[in-house]
């Protein structure tokens, strides 16, 4: 009988020994990250972080600094020799322990990622707290700017960012998918620029963010910028085109017609003739045409089919000057060389050459497949 109870109680009293809540923090004492961002100014690193104030959010319905002019949000930076020297600094001068586990975004500025970004991703990858599933963006120009603007549709600029990262492409461009692109054979990584603007609602204008390029790297290095026409023709290029638009100049000086892409792909096939590498880029894509400020009728097929021959002629020219450009950058976003590596009819030998030379050097052949599908409701402009 008293083993029983012994066996019964034991338990009980060393359960009476452990507190369960010993090593506890409480939420209030924790400064949630939505949001960094990394420069670098001469021979220091410049780092900024935003931090939701989580007292403020509830009495707001507007974006950025509201209608009562209270903050949802606080930035502060720091700057050291290292990033880990500034972070240092950082939490000396918050009262709150710093925690990036629920960060959202990290922006990087120009000046930083043309120097290469081989320190940010050691600095982020070291840290178990630092997750990967954070978007990475480039901006034009201090990327502290960027998290401190105040954005007047989303409670904090975070979440603008956010939401714009993921509308810019198919598929969004995470920390650990850009490092993929950085550490394996075959592709080099890209990532969607970023830049502060002004709003024009007329009077005096407002912070606005946008997204209008993206950053190509050769490596760990921003080597470029794309934007405008650039800018569509990679995406298509890169498959990461979200219904992109071509304004097409048509014959015989008859006017413009505006036609959006819908369920755009890149098809590659590379060969090898007499030595010499020659890729074939086949861009297939269904077509709708909206707008039409030309004289051509939509209803008759002769004149529908002008327009969709005019449209296959601009997305062959754009595509193409946009990969010659890479060419001459020696960056290879598009993964040409991983495709190469992957063709069957490419010999061993070839691939054991110089990439950069092969790359440069190659022919490439782009073949347009567009359809027009729908001219719209209406046929010919109503102004002819």
């Amino acid at each position: 009988m008293k083993k029983t109870i012994y066996k019964a109680v034991a338990p009980l009293l060393a359960c009476i020994l452990l507190a369960g809540c010993w090593d506890r923090t409480e939420i209030n004492d924790i400064a949630f990250v939505v949001s960094s961002a990394i420069d670098k100014k001469k021979d220091k690193y410049q780092v900024a972080m935003q931090i939701p104030l989580v007292g403020q959010l509830g009495g707001q319905t507007g974006g950025g600094g509201g209608t009562t002019g209270s903050q949802t949000w606080y930035v502060d930076s720091a700057s050291g020799k290292t990033l880990r020297e500034t972070s240092n600094k950082l939490q000396s001068s918050l009262s709150r322990t710093i925690n990036t586990s629920h960060r959202r975004t990290v922006v990087i500025g120009e000046n930083l990622a043309r120097e290469g970004l081989a320190p940010v991703f050691d600095l982020l990858t070291r840290n178990p707290q630092n997750r990967l599933t954070a978007l990475l963006l480039i901006s034009q120009g201090e990327a502290r700017d960027i998290i401190n603007t105040e954005v007047q549709l989303e409670q904090f600029p975070a979440e603008m960012i956010r939401e714009l990262a993921i509308l810019s492409t198919k598929r969004p461009v995470f920390l650990s998918r850009f490092m993929s692109d950085l550490l394996e054979k075959g592709n080099d990584p890209y990532a969607p620029v970023i830049s502060a603007t002004k709003t024009k609602p007329g009077g005096k204008g407002k912070s606005n963010l946008k997204i209008d390029g993206i950053a190509i790297f050769k490596k760990d290095k921003l080597v470029d910028i794309f934007k405008d026409e650039h800018l569509t023709s990679a995406l298509i290029l890169l498959n990461q085109a979200r219904q992109p638009e071509f304004i097409i100049d048509l014959p015989n000086q008859m006017g413009k017609a505006s036609v959006q892409l819908q369920k755009s792909a890149a098809d590659f096939r590379a060969t090898e003739k007499n030595g010499k590498l020659a890729m074939t880029v086949e861009i297939r894509a269904k077509g709708v045409i909206i707008e039409n400020q030309s004289t051509y009728d939509t209803g008759e097929n002769d004149q529908f089919y002008i327009i969709q021959k005019a449209v296959n002629k601009a997305v062959k020219k754009d595509i193409t000057s946009t990969i010659q450009r890479l060419q001459k950058l020696k960056a290879d976003p598009a993964g040409f060389q991983d495709k190469t590596i992957r063709s069957m009819g490419i010999t061993k030998d070839f691939l054991n050459k110089d990439w950069n030379e092969v790359y440069r050097n190659m022919d490439v052949n782009v073949i347009p497949s567009i359809v027009i599908e729908s001219g719209g409701v209406l046929y010919k402009t109503i102004s002819r």
